[in-house]
């Protein structure tokens, strides 16, 4: 299974600052561009303000003279604004704006830098007799930085308002979407579930979030009840077996009182009793969740992997080269449950495994290695699961791997 590479959570955080980081920018040009647009529309209103008073000029010249003055000076001149009623009379420079050719497009404004920190602007104006009207905006651009100060402390204040109430906006969904979710996941990692205990998942505010809890609530029910069920069915099924069993055990008891030592079929059906007698037992340690803690006893460590050995030899009846290699520890500790955790290992791993196996124990430490048998079987079989069960139940710590074509199980008990 493939592990996500990032949590909801910080998905959600990602994608928050990509956005916050969008609106910054995008805070950040808008108001540059309706600033010069604002400019740019103030010079058009001032071009068309000055055409209107020109013209205005002109008429009244008009109407004081019986004839059209022959005007050879602009019609209005002040500190940044002039207007020409010929092409001609205006600056050659001015006119090189646009390449010498007289404007015609009275939405049309020809900027360029002149000198120092003025801006020349060149636009055209027709009056009602469709006359044009040349005007020339000598501006002084000094005049308009006194003003950018001002105009970008607002930029700022208002990148500043929309940027604080984007992120309070994400935190606020996070706090109200995405924490809920983290204390779903989170309670049902930290749920035990060995303990059979009901899982408690946090009430939730929004009817979604409502809805992927109760259907968490039911499966997690029905997944209790059949673990349960198959509980209670292996804790009957071995107490049921027991009683034949040990009629069975008591049998070849007898016969071996009478006869002596078994042989043949007779020895094969007795320690196949005593094996499938030891499997019960390990079945009804796992169904019995009250018996966790055991009475404990001092147990020498090297007798009982001998014994066990020795016992799955016999019981399996194989030539294999077993080497046990361990020290004189003796440890306290729960003597039942030890045995059927070794005698499951080592009889899955000369069930699973080829024929060396390897046990070295050391201290609190014990470890079983067997190659491949090369039969198609790997691992432990189902030993394997019966052990985890049980070391999970004691508090022990026991873990497998596999390296150079061997299985390797350790058992550290605490």
């Amino acid at each position: 299974m493939q592990v996500p590479k990032l949590s909801l959570k910080r998905s959600y955080q990602v994608w928050g600052v990509i956005f916050l980081l969008i609106t910054l920018a995008v805070n950040s040009f808008i108001p540059l561009c309706m600033m010069c647009a604002g400019m740019i529309s103030m010079h058009k209103i001032t071009v068309h303000n000055a055409g209107q008073s020109a013209e205005l000029i002109l008429e009244l010249a008009e109407s004081t003279q019986s004839h059209k003055p022959s005007v050879k000076q602009p019609i209005l001149k002040t500190d940044n604004l002039t207007v020409y009623a010929n092409w001609h009379e205006l600056p050659s420079n001015i006119r090189a704006l646009t390449n010498n050719k007289a404007l015609s497009d009275t939405n049309k404004i020809v900027y360029e830098h002149a000198e120092g920190p003025y801006v020349d602007a060149l636009s055209v104006y027709y009056t009602k007799d469709n006359i044009a009207l040349y005007i020339w905006l000598h501006i002084n651009v000094t005049h308009d930085l006194q003003f950018a100060p001002k105009n970008m402390t607002a930029i700022l204040l208002l990148i500043l308002i929309t940027f604080s109430a984007s992120a309070g906006l994400a935190f606020y969904m996070q706090s109200k979407v995405i924490t809920p979710i983290r204390q779903i996941s989170h309670a049902i990692k930290q749920h035990d579930w060995i303990g059979g205990k009901k899982l408690r998942l946090p009430e939730q505010e929004y009817a979604e979030l409502r809805a992927i809890v109760d259907a968490l609530d039911n499966s997690i029910l029905q997944l209790q009840e059949a673990q349960q069920r198959e509980l209670n069915f292996l804790r009957f099924a071995s107490h049921e077996l027991r009683t034949p069993v040990a009629i069975c055990q008591s049998s070849f008891e007898i016969l071996t009182l009478q006869q002596g030592e078994l042989t043949g079929a007779t020895l094969n059906a007795s320690q196949a009793t005593g094996q499938m007698k030891s499997l019960i037992e390990t079945l009804l340690w796992l169904t019995n969740k009250e018996c966790v803690v055991m009475e404990k006893e001092v147990v020498a460590i090297y007798p009982l992997l001998f014994n066990i050995v020795e016992e799955q030899k016999r019981v399996h009846g194989l030539d294999r080269n077993i080497q046990l290699v361990t020290d004189s520890t003796r440890l306290l500790v729960p003597l039942h449950p030890l045995r059927i955790v070794i005698s499951n290992l080592l009889r899955n791993s000369m069930e699973h495994g080829g024929a060396n196996i390897h046990i070295t124990q050391s201290g609190h430490s014990i470890e079983i290695v067997n190659s491949y048998s090369g039969q198609g079987n790997s691992g432990f079989g189902l030993g394997l699961l019966l052990v985890r069960r049980l070391a999970q139940q004691l508090g022990w710590i026991f873990e497998i791997s596999s390296e150079n074509n061997l299985f390797i199980s350790r058992l550290e008990i605490k």
